[in-house]
């Protein structure tokens, strides 16, 4: 199985695991995505800037092909980044015979909007056309 994730601004990479999860943040119960990725998968910076800015999360993609079957998943409103980190990862566990397996992977949390953020974030959008507009009429121009 081959999953990769493809950001608003059409920047695609391979992803080696992702687990959504609920989170506790800003206040606010959210769903989650850690989002795992092999080490050199993309440099540390350029992952830092891609998920700090939100118009890149606001859409994410998910692409898993699996054998001839391709499904795409799509993730909206995961804006807020809670966790940008390089970590261990257990790729297999202990056991009696055997220490557990791990590999450097660098991970990325990325929480989503809540409802409520949202429908605030609509209502300002709408506002500030409506400001737009009226300044507009009232200096002869076009909104």
């Amino acid at each position: 199985m081959i999953q990769q994730i493809i950001f608003v601004d059409g920047t695609i990479i391979k992803v080696a695991n992702i687990n959504a999860d609920g989170i506790y943040y800003q206040g606010a119960q959210r769903d989650s995505l850690e989002i795992q990725l092999a080490k050199g998968a993309i440099a540390f910076d350029a992952l830092d800037a891609l998920t700090s800015d939100s118009t890149k999360t606001n859409r994410l993609t998910i692409v898993t092909q699996d054998g001839d079957a391709q499904t795409q998943e799509f993730y909206d409103h995961y804006v807020l980044r809670t966790a940008l980190t390089l970590k261990p990862i257990t790729i297999t566990p202990a056991t009696a015979d055997a220490a557990a397996v791990t590999e450097d992977r660098l991970c990325i949390t990325l929480a989503q909007l809540t409802y409520t953020e949202v429908q605030q974030a609509t209502q300002a959008a709408e506002i500030a056309d409506m400001q737009a507009a009226i300044a507009a009429l009232a200096f002869g121009g076009e909104a």
